[in-house]
């Protein structure tokens, strides 16, 4: 049974994987392969968190059913049986720099051994601990490990729920708190990306929720200027 993270492991992780592309990605995931074992709470982060930095994932899991419940909530884009068809997906997406994310169902081990055997290299790695031997030849070949992910420093995170009038009311919503962000900070931009782009990528299974790191003058702003137009409009700060 599929198991959902945090809404705000998911920005997170999207933060440290979007930080990566200044180093050493030459300030773009585009055209990079993310390489994940488990679509467990941590994977499903990285495939989404993935997916909005504009990375293409393969995540391998030996169980389908979690796989095709990522599916069906729109939490990646594909399900396959078999590396070959995988690889097909993924070198066509990757030739277009597009973002995409493919779930394997195979047995991990085996998986990474027959991509070892066949030259497949991935560009970023999120391997569970059980992996981490093939991952070191991955590391060694070049592929870079996914860090920890890191709070901004002087931000926190709030959370909200998107008005239930319209569509058009959330993204107006994502324009107030974009409109709210200090351009002067050095992540803003990133965070700019996640408000245009992650309701693409977060599928049904988060429903109307939506985060964002801000500072307190960033969120003071936001919620200002969402009262001025939605009156019941109410943000929450997580810890």
């Amino acid at each position: 049974m599929l198991s959902l993270p945090d809404l705000g492991a998911v920005h997170d992780q999207y933060l440290a994987l979007s930080q990566l592309a200044d180093q050493p990605f030459s300030g773009t995931l585009k055209g990079k392969l993310l390489l994940r074992t488990g679509f467990d709470p941590p994977g499903v982060a990285a495939v989404i968190g993935g997916s909005i930095a504009g990375a293409v994932s393969l995540c391998v899991d030996g169980e389908s059913e979690r796989l095709r419940d990522g599916l069906r909530s729109g939490l990646c884009d594909f399900v396959v049986s078999h590396l070959g068809e995988a690889v097909r997906i993924l070198k066509n997406e990757l030739r277009r720099e597009r973002a995409v994310s493919v779930c394997l169902t195979a047995a991990p081990q085996s998986c990474l051994e027959e991509m070892l055997e066949r030259g497949l290299q991935p560009d970023l790695l999120s391997l569970t601990e059980d992996f981490m031997p093939q991952g070191r030849i991955f590391t060694e070949r070049g592929a870079v490990l996914l860090p920890e992910s890191t709070s901004p420093p002087r931000t926190s995170l709030y959370l909200w729920t998107m008005p239930a009038a319209t569509l058009r009311a959330g993204a107006r919503i994502g324009r107030l708190a974009a409109a709210a962000l200090d351009p002067a900070a050095a992540d803003t931009a990133l965070r700019q990306r996640w408000l245009d782009t992650s309701a693409r990528y977060l599928g049904r299974a988060f429903g109307s929720r939506q985060c964002l790191r801000m500072s307190e003058a960033e969120a003071a702003a936001f919620l200002a200027g969402a009262l001025a137009e939605f009156p019941a409009f109410a943000i929450s700060k997580d810890g």
